[in-house]
């Protein structure tokens, strides 16, 4: 799901082995969209759903914006995680309705 959105081979992100390694390279992409493509950052926020309140909540605690690239990344990927989790909970409710109560 990441990698669509991303537009990246899903080989390349899941060369990553630890979720460590996945968010130190989700900000360096951050780092290079904000210095070279500020409008596909906000693309990008828009369609993976991350809140523009919650952005702007936890950048304005880090005051030095030294580590913006890092919590944007974090935020990235809990929103990836939400959405997973959501997904596999209906996954498993829609499994459990009648064919003939469904629409």
């Amino acid at each position: 799901m990441l990698c669509q959105t991303l537009d990246v081979e899903s080989s390349l992100v899941l060369s990553y082995h630890s979720e460590e390694d996945l968010l130190n390279w989700l900000s360096s992409y951050i780092d290079d969209l904000v210095v070279h493509d500020f409008n596909g950052l906000l693309l990008l926020l828009y369609r993976i759903d991350v809140s523009e309140s919650r952005v702007r909540e936890v950048l304005e605690l880090d005051q030095a914006k030294s580590y913006s690239s890092r919590i944007i990344a974090e935020l990235i990927l809990e929103r990836q995680k939400e959405k997973l989790y959501w997904r596999n909970k209906f996954k498993n409710y829609t499994k459990e309705i009648d064919d003939n109560e469904r629409w």
